[in-house]
Protein backbone atom coordinates (compact mmCIF):
# COMPACT_ATOMS: atom_id res chain seq x y z
CA UNK A 1 0.00 0.00 0.00
CA UNK A 2 2.38 2.06 1.00
CA UNK A 3 4.92 4.00 -1.04
CA UNK A 4 6.50 5.94 1.67
CA UNK A 5 10.80 5.31 1.60
CA UNK A 6 11.43 3.86 5.72
CA UNK A 7 14.32 4.38 7.44
CA UNK A 8 14.66 1.65 9.99
CA UNK A 9 17.75 3.16 11.70
CA UNK A 10 15.89 6.49 12.61
CA UNK A 11 12.87 4.70 13.32
CA UNK A 12 13.96 2.75 16.00
CA UNK A 13 14.86 5.82 18.17
CA UNK A 14 11.26 7.15 17.43
CA UNK A 15 10.11 3.89 18.92
CA UNK A 16 12.39 3.65 21.62
CA UNK A 17 10.53 7.54 22.56
CA UNK A 18 7.33 5.82 22.36
CA UNK A 19 8.24 3.37 24.21
CA UNK A 20 9.01 5.64 27.30
CA UNK A 21 6.31 7.32 26.91
CA UNK A 22 4.21 4.33 27.40
CA UNK A 23 2.88 3.57 24.05
CA UNK A 24 2.38 -0.23 22.70
CA UNK A 25 1.05 -1.99 19.87
CA UNK A 26 1.03 -1.00 15.90
CA UNK A 27 2.90 3.11 16.34
CA UNK A 28 6.05 0.69 17.77
CA UNK A 29 5.89 -1.70 15.35
CA UNK A 30 5.32 0.88 12.19
CA UNK A 31 8.39 2.80 14.37
CA UNK A 32 10.28 0.12 14.46
CA UNK A 33 10.24 -1.01 10.60
CA UNK A 34 11.02 2.61 9.78
CA UNK A 35 7.57 4.19 8.57
CA UNK A 36 7.39 6.01 11.36
CA UNK A 37 10.82 8.11 11.82
CA UNK A 38 9.96 11.28 13.90
CA UNK A 39 7.46 12.01 16.93
CA UNK A 40 5.47 14.68 15.78
CA UNK A 41 1.63 14.74 15.60
CA UNK A 42 1.37 14.18 11.81
CA UNK A 43 -2.62 15.59 11.58
CA UNK A 44 -2.82 17.98 8.93
CA UNK A 45 -3.34 20.72 11.80
CA UNK A 46 -1.75 20.47 15.17
CA UNK A 47 -3.70 21.63 17.83
CA UNK A 48 -0.53 21.93 20.80
CA UNK A 49 0.28 25.29 21.74
CA UNK A 50 3.85 26.57 20.61
CA UNK A 51 4.38 27.31 24.21
CA UNK A 52 4.69 23.25 25.23
CA UNK A 53 6.61 22.12 22.45
CA UNK A 54 3.87 22.04 19.05
CA UNK A 55 3.50 19.00 17.20
CA UNK A 56 6.75 17.67 19.19
CA UNK A 57 5.82 17.57 22.16
CA UNK A 58 3.85 14.81 24.01
CA UNK A 59 2.85 13.48 27.35
CA UNK A 60 2.80 9.67 28.51
CA UNK A 61 0.04 7.61 28.15
CA UNK A 62 -1.63 7.27 31.87
CA UNK A 63 -5.37 6.26 32.24
CA UNK A 64 -6.45 9.84 32.80
CA UNK A 65 -5.88 10.47 28.99
CA UNK A 66 -4.15 13.27 28.11
CA UNK A 67 -4.78 15.93 25.17
CA UNK A 68 -1.17 15.76 24.53
CA UNK A 69 -0.64 11.80 24.57
CA UNK A 70 0.45 9.75 21.65
CA UNK A 71 -2.62 7.75 19.45
CA UNK A 72 -2.56 6.01 16.30
CA UNK A 73 -4.50 7.76 13.06
CA UNK A 74 -5.10 5.71 9.87
CA UNK A 75 -3.03 7.25 7.27
CA UNK A 76 -3.20 7.70 4.13
CA UNK A 77 -5.90 5.29 4.01
CA UNK A 78 -8.44 6.42 7.01
CA UNK A 79 -10.77 4.14 8.64
CA UNK A 80 -13.97 5.89 7.02
CA UNK A 81 -12.14 4.24 4.02
CA UNK A 82 -11.71 0.67 5.10
CA UNK A 83 -8.24 1.70 5.96
CA UNK A 84 -6.84 -0.93 8.62
CA UNK A 85 -4.56 -0.63 11.56
CA UNK A 86 -1.55 -1.41 9.90
CA UNK A 87 2.07 0.39 9.94
CA UNK A 88 1.73 1.55 6.42
CA UNK A 89 -1.33 3.25 7.58
CA UNK A 90 -0.24 4.77 10.19
CA UNK A 91 1.09 8.25 11.93
CA UNK A 92 1.42 9.62 15.25
CA UNK A 93 -1.51 12.13 16.57
CA UNK A 94 -2.09 14.27 19.92
CA UNK A 95 -5.69 12.33 21.30
CA UNK A 96 -6.57 15.81 20.81
CA UNK A 97 -5.78 16.75 16.86
CA UNK A 98 -6.92 13.54 16.08
CA UNK A 99 -10.33 13.52 17.77
CA UNK A 100 -11.01 17.69 16.57
CA UNK A 101 -9.98 16.39 12.94
CA UNK A 102 -12.45 13.37 13.35
CA UNK A 103 -15.02 15.45 14.61
CA UNK A 104 -14.50 18.45 11.61
CA UNK A 105 -14.61 15.85 9.36
CA UNK A 106 -17.85 14.17 10.70
CA UNK A 107 -19.29 17.82 10.55
CA UNK A 108 -18.20 18.19 7.10
CA UNK A 109 -20.01 14.63 5.97
CA UNK A 110 -23.08 15.72 7.68
CA UNK A 111 -23.40 18.75 5.85
CA UNK A 112 -22.60 17.54 2.20
CA UNK A 113 -25.42 15.04 2.84
CA UNK A 114 -28.00 17.71 4.11
CA UNK A 115 -27.09 19.71 0.62
CA UNK A 116 -27.31 16.57 -1.56
CA UNK A 117 -30.43 15.93 0.01
CA UNK A 118 -31.68 19.53 -0.57
CA UNK A 119 -30.59 19.71 -4.48
CA UNK A 120 -32.64 16.76 -5.22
Amino acid sequence: MSRVERDPERGRAAAARLKALGVKGILIKAAEQGYITQLACKMPECFCPEELGGACYFEPVTAELSDWMPTHEHFPRSKRESGHRDVDNAIVAHRLCNRIDYSIGAIWRKGNERSASVDR
